[in-house]
């Protein structure tokens, strides 16, 4: 099994702790290959059959969307604070590749968000696309529109779309519900919004929410800024044709997750 390795190389110790995850896979019998950047991911060819992640959830989820694209299941090492997406942790590893090499473990997939800004498709996301405005001061004005029916107009700090993955994350900080993980849907939660009346919403997964931007602000996709937007902008959220694979050993409780990583 050819297996690629990455992390977020300007974190401090990463480099090292990768190397010694690659030795440990060669010792066992695995072809390892070391990943510097999402590009390299991509251009990798053959595709690697299983990519290592080494570091927090932003890292994981820098890397979500190339290895969904190229089908490659992912396993998550973690080193951050957090961790929700993670499977192991660092001593866990050599133990993990033998099951692996036994078959004793499954794959479980997650869905992603699809952002296209004026009918340019942006990013494929596994947590959220955020609609910000563009400064720290004032709010930034949305007309939002779920499958062509209007919802209504808001003015807040932005408005989050996220995934069941993303339930968690900025959207359960912002006030949002989470989102049991076998339940696929699209989360709309407002981020400290004027507009009271409008409280978050929970719709089918292939619902078409449409955010038309009434002044200066930027989307984000996985907390990376995508593009800036500007008066009569159009955002459209939907679900990707792509899903990111886990290599998961047991199951996952999203509630004992928030209790022991969010208390």
């Amino acid at each position: 099994m050819k297996i690629g390795f990455a992390g977020n190389l300007e974190k401090e110790g990463i480099a090292e702790f990768r190397l010694r995850l690659m030795e440990q896979a060669s010792a066992l019998g695995e072809g390892v290959l070391a990943l510097d950047s999402v590009e390299a991911l991509r251009a990798e060819d053959p595709a690697p059959e299983l990519l290592v992640v080494i570091g927090g959830d932003g890292t994981l989820l820098r890397f979500a969307s190339a290895a969904a694209q190229r089908d490659i299941p992912i396993l998550g090492v973690n080193l951050g604070r957090i961790g929700f997406l993670s499977e192991i942790a660092l001593e866990q590893f050599p133990e993990a590749i033998e099951r692996i090499q036994r078959g004793d473990y499954r794959t479980e997939t997650r869905m992603m968000l699809l952002c296209s800004v004026n009918g340019e498709p942006y990013a494929s996301c596994l947590n959220d696309i955020l609609v910000s405005k563009q400064s720290f001061s004032g709010t930034i004005h949305v007309d939002i529109f779920c499958d062509g029916q209007t919802v209504g107009s808001v003015f807040s700090d932005g408005i989050i779309a996220s995934t069941p993955t993303g339930s968690t994350a900025y959207n359960l900080s912002a006030g949002g519900p989470v989102v049991t993980q076998s339940l696929d849907s699209i989360v709309v939660t407002t981020v400290c919004s004027h507009t009271l009346h409008i409280r978050p919403i929970v719709s089918a997964p292939d619902a078409v929410w449409t955010f038309h931007v009434n002044g200066e602000g930027f989307v984000a996709g996985d907390g990376i800024r995508l593009r800036r937007v500007n008066p009569d902008d159009r955002i459209v959220v939907t679900r990707s044709d792509r899903r990111v694979k886990f290599i998961r050993f047991s199951e996952h409780n999203v509630f004992d997750l928030i209790r022991q990583k969010l208390t």
